[in-house]
């Protein structure tokens, strides 16, 4: 009977620290499987830190009918090289009357980029980048954000600008916001200001008959869409040109 009673003991105790060698080894691949999702946290925040660190935007003149961003007033999603780091899928409002580019924090907060650590965006398949003046562009061209909208060995610039401006309506101060686009082409080392068909045409002397052709193929009106013009004309010079 002892004999049975001892086996039956140290039967129990095995078991026992089998189970619980068990427990530690299930709890400790638990703690793993639980650390892995926070590790990869961590790392993704530590990167994404740098682009939420700005200051907050405050949206100015929300009541009125105009607004001072490009295209429209609502959040869309876009692509920016922040500090030599890419973000992609970040909501985005491209303020134009001040040149800067205002993200949307995960709390809901408008965050302000720091101007000079933007070096490209793309939004509504639009990409603007960043030029400084004397270096990427003219002197006289002043340092921002720039659409290019044509990337090819003449490339094209488009300088978006809004104006902030006031008038009185039933005795209430209204702001408006008028837009204003400047066109530069390179060419010859340097970029050209275009604005009128004229000033295009004399850009490409040697192929005035061809831009013209291609126009009227295309049945594009430069006065009624200047940009798709411009960009058509010096596509097609650079075409001639190879």
């Amino acid at each position: 009977m002892r004999i049975f009673t001892t086996a039956l003991f140290l039967c129990a105790l095995f078991s026992g620290k089998t189970y619980a060698q068990g427990m530690l080894a299930e709890s400790s691949s638990a703690r793993e499987v639980a650390a892995y999702p926070v590790s990869l946290y961590k790392n993704a925040t530590s990167i994404s830190q740098n682009l939420y660190n700005g200051r907050q935007y405050y949206v100015y003149d929300a009541r009125m009918e105009e607004h001072q961003f490009y295209q429209q007033r609502r959040w869309l999603n876009g692509m920016v090289l922040y500090d030599g780091q890419q973000f992609d899928s970040i909501p985005m409002l491209y303020d134009i009357f001040h040149d800067e580019l205002v993200i949307r924090h995960f709390n809901g907060d408008h965050v302000l980029l720091q101007t000079v650590k933007v070096d490209s965006f793309i939004v509504d398949n639009h990409h603007f980048a960043r030029l400084e003046s004397g270096k990427d562009i003219n002197p006289q061209m002043r340092t921002g954000f720039y659409d290019v909208v044509y990337g090819g060995k003449s490339r094209t610039l488009v300088r978006r600008t809004k104006s902030r401006q006031e008038k009185i309506v039933d005795k209430r101060v209204i702001a408006y916001y008028p837009e204003k686009n400047f066109f530069y082409v390179f060419k010859d080392g340097r970029y050209h200001s275009v604005h009128t068909k004229k000033s295009t045409l004399e850009l490409f002397p040697e192929n005035k008959r061809e831009l013209r052709r291609v126009l009227r193929e295309n049945k594009i009106k430069f006065r009624k869409n200047r940009e798709l013009a411009i960009v058509k004309m010096v596509e097609t010079y650079d075409n001639l040109a190879k």
